[in-house]
């Protein structure tokens, strides 16, 4: 059964309507919004590149070590990189593995540098015989990765 609306109320409604476009203040929008003044205007996310490429964290496939696996890699890291105590900032190496599976821009600490000319140079002759990784892969191709291992020294429990 339809609902009937009393003819005053729908007239009425039809006569706000009618005003409210021929009221002066009534603007039409414009294609381009006008900027708030207190507004900021929006920032490009901060996306890390090394030769033009993004570096990912976290990839479907991770890079691999070719010369041992992670136990190679931290006894490599471990013989070859000296940094600060265990539970300081330093406590760790963290490098890139681009595409090619070579070793970029490490760094002391848990985030890698900006370039390879801010790399230390003792960090480039300690990584310079670190050997190949087979490198990370998303979406079934080769990306560059940061990799980050500490610096553990790992002891032996005789029994």
């Amino acid at each position: 059964m339809p609902i009937s609306l009393p003819l005053q109320l729908i007239s009425s409604l039809s006569l706000v309507g009618v005003l409210t476009l021929l009221s002066p203040n009534v603007q039409a929008q414009t294609a381009t919004p006008t900027p708030m003044p207190n507004a900021v205007k929006p920032q490009k996310p901060d996306i890390s590149l090394l030769d033009g490429d993004k570096i990912y964290t976290y990839v479907e496939q991770m890079p691999a070590y070719l010369d041992g696996g992670q136990d190679g890699l931290q006894a490599f890291v471990t013989s070859h990189v000296s940094g600060g105590a265990a539970s300081g900032p330093q406590a760790y190496v963290t490098f890139i593995i681009d595409k090619a599976g070579k070793v970029r821009r490490p760094a002391l600490g848990g985030t890698y540098v900006e370039s390879e000319e801010a790399v230390a140079p003792a960090l480039t002759e300690a990584f310079r015989t670190v050997g190949q990784f087979r490198p990370g892969r998303q979406n079934g191709k080769p990306v560059n990765v940061q990799f980050t291992v500490p610096l553990v020294k790992r002891v032996k429990v005789s029994k």
